[in-house]
C-alpha cells in the first residue's frame, strides 16, 4: 500500500472517529443540547441573522426597492463621510462622548455597588436598588422626554443648581452643556442595572476575608480597598472588555 493511500485511510478513520464521538456526546448530553436551541436562536435571529444589513453601506439605498435590490454604488459613501466638511468634527465629538462616557459612566455603577453592599440595612438597600433600577426600564423616547423636561430654564435642575448661584438656562440649548447632560443622563438610566453584575460579585466574596483584615486594623475604606475591589477586579476587566 502506497504512502498516499496509508494517508487517505488514516484521515478517514479519524473523520469517522470524529463523527462517532460528536453523535455520542450528542446521545449523552441531548438535555443540554436541546436546553441551547433557544438561545443559539436568539443570537442567529437577532444578532447574526441582522449582520447582512452592513452591506447598506456600499448601495444607494432606497426604501421602495429595499436592501438587496438597491443599486450598488461601493465606497461613495464611505468617501462622501471622509471628505465631509463635518468629518473631523463628527470624530471629535465622538471620542469625546466616548471618553468620558468611559471615564465617568463605567466607575458609576461599581462606586454605587460598593455603597449598597456597606449599608447593613436590607430594607434601605433594597429601597436604592428599586430606584436605581427603575430608570433601565423606562422607554427611550419617555427617559429623553424627562430629560427635556428636567434641564429645562424652569426645570428641577436648573431650580436645585439655583441655591449654588446657578443661572438658570435652557441646558439642551447650550452647546457647552451638551456632553454633561449626556453623560450624567446616561448614568442616570443605567447606573442601578448596571450594578446588579458586581453587587452578585461582591456577594461571592469571603467574609473570612472582610474578618481577617478587621482583625489587621483595617477600617471599611481600607476593607473595601484591599478586599471588595481586588474581588471585583476580574469582573471589572471583563465588563471593561465587553
Amino acid at each position: 500500500m502506497s504512502m498516499q493511500s496509508a494517508a487517505l485511510m488514516q484521515c478517514k478513520t479519524l473523520s469517522r472517529s470524529f463523527w462517532s464521538r460528536v453523535k455520542s456526546d450528542f446521545q449523552y448530553n441531548r438535555t443540554l443540547y436541546l436546553l441551547a436551541i433557544p438561545v443559539v436562536a436568539y443570537y442567529l435571529l437577532f444578532h447574526y441573522l441582522p449582520m447582512y444589513g452592513a452591506i447598506i453601506a456600499f448601495k444607494n439605498f432606497s426604501p421602495v426597492q429595499g436592501i438587496i435590490h438597491s443599486p450598488w454604488i461601493g465606497f461613495k459613501n464611505f468617501s462622501d463621510f471622509f471628505t465631509s466638511y463635518y468629518f473631523w468634527r463628527i470624530i471629535k465629538n465622538t471620542f469625546v462622548i466616548s471618553l468620558n462616557s468611559l471615564l465617568f459612566g463605567f466607575p458609576a455603577p461599581i462606586i454605587l455597588a460598593l455603597l449598597i453592599n456597606e449599608l447593613h440595612s436590607k430594607f434601605f438597600s433594597r429601597t436604592i436598588q428599586t430606584i436605581t433600577y427603575m430608570p433601565h426600564f423606562v422607554s427611550l423616547i419617555v427617559i429623553c422626554g424627562l430629560i427635556r423636561d428636567f434641564t429645562a430654564e424652569n426645570g428641577i435642575v436648573n431650580y436645585l443648581l439655583s441655591f449654588l448661584g446657578w443661572h438658570p438656562v435652557t441646558m439642551l440649548n447650550q452647546p457647552q452643556l451638551f456632553v454633561p447632560v449626556y453623560v450624567l443622563s446616561g448614568i442616570w438610566q443605567e447606573v442601578g442595572w448596571g450594578s446588579i453584575i458586581y453587587l452578585a460579585a461582591l456577594t461571592g466574596i469571603d467574609p473570612q476575608l472582610y474578618e481577617a483584615a478587621k482583625m489587621d486594623g483595617a477600617g471599611r475604606l481600607r476593607q473595601i480597598w484591599h478586599v471588595a475591589l481586588p474581588g471585583l477586579l476580574p469582573t471589572i476587566l471583563i465588563m471593561l472588555i465587553c
